[in-house]
C-alpha cells in the first residue's frame, strides 16, 4: 500500500508498506497525474517501509514505462527532483536504477530520512522556502 502526505506541499511525502498490487501502482501513477495537473512544481520524498514495499507487481513496469513516457515533459518541468529511502539491505541493487535518467529530474538515493531531507534543502529543490518539520515528516512515514 502506498500512502501520501501533502501537508508540506510542495513537498509530497509518499510510503510505501506491504506488497503493492497492480491496482496500487495504478493508483499511485493516477496520484503523480493530479499533482502535474496543478501545474506547480514539487519535490517527492519516497520511502519504503518494508522489505515486501521493495518487490513491484507483475505488468508494473509496463505500466510505469507508458506513463513515464507520456509525462516525461511535465516530470521535467515540474518536478524539482526525488530522494527515495530504501532500506539498508536493499540500497545495493536499487542504486543501480538510475532515477535521475528514468524521471529526468534530480533524484538520490537514501537510507536515512534526514539525509534525504538535507540534500532536497540543501540543493534547494523546494521552489518556495518552507519550514520542514523532519520529526512531524519522520513520524509521517512511520505511522500506518
Amino acid at each position: 500500500m502506498i500512502r501520501h502526505d501533502l501537508t508540506y506541499w510542495p513537498l509530497v511525502v509518499s510510503r510505501a508498506r506491504g506488497t503493492t498490487t497492480l491496482d496500487d501502482q495504478l493508483d499511485f501513477l493516477a496520484q503523480w497525474t493530479c499533482w502535474l495537473d496543478r501545474g506547480e512544481p514539487f519535490v517527492a520524498l519516497r520511502a519504503f517501509a518494508d522489505d515486501d514495499a521493495h518487490l513491484r507487481p507483475r505488468g508494473g513496469a509496463q505500466e510505469m514505462k507508458a506513463w513515464l513516457w507520456e509525462n516525461r515533459g511535465r516530470l521535467r518541468r515540474l518536478v524539482g527532483g526525488i530522494a527515495t529511502v530504501v532500506l539498508p539491505g536493499h540500497y545495493e541493487r536499487m542504486s543501480r536504477i538510475d532515477a535521475e535518467r528514468l524521471f529526468g529530474v534530480p533524484a538520490r538515493l537514501f537510507i536515512d530520512i534526514g539525509a534525504a531531507l538535507d540534500w532536497i534543502e540543501e540543493n534547494g529543490l523546494l521552489t518556495r522556502r518552507i519550514k520542514l518539520d523532519r520529526s512531524r515528516i519522520a513520524r509521517s512515514l512511520e505511522n500506518p
